[in-house]
């Protein structure tokens, strides 16, 4: 990430997660989620919400027919937090991330430190 205010350092190197996604389309899933945040597309195709940038990465293990389902698909959501942003505050923005991509009935699933604070209640897998 070329801001420096955004990416692992110091007391929040740990708070980075990755939101793997049920979704073919770099564009169409970057376009769909700055809209649902209400927030600009960056040039470099990058969102910042928050305290946190997201950013897309195409998953390197897609194809190589992994056991776990979801280490199987396309894209992935790279959130990284905002320097000296707190816990609570990089928690709540990349739960409104995830809510989001799978409000729009994408797959999603997150892989970090905290993920197990991320989920809601009865929440679960949907269809792509």
């Amino acid at each position: 990430m070329e801001n420096s205010a955004f990416g692992p350092a110091g007391a929040n190197a740990d708070l980075e997660c990755t939101i793997y996604v049920a979704a073919p389309s770099r564009d169409r899933l970057l376009e769909w989620l700055a809209a649902a945040l209400n927030v600009s597309l960056g040039p470099d195709r990058v969102i910042s919400y928050g305290c946190v940038e997201v950013e897309w990465e195409h998953n390197d293990y897609e194809g190589t027919g992994a056991d776990v389902e979801f280490l199987d698909w396309h894209s992935l959501l790279v959130c990284q937090p905002r320097r000296n942003a707190s816990t609570t505050a990089v928690v709540s923005d990349t739960a409104t991330v995830l809510e989001a991509v799978r409000e729009a009935g994408y797959r999603a699933v997150p892989v970090c430190d905290y993920e197990v604070l991320l989920q809601k209640p009865g929440a679960g897998l949907r269809p792509a």
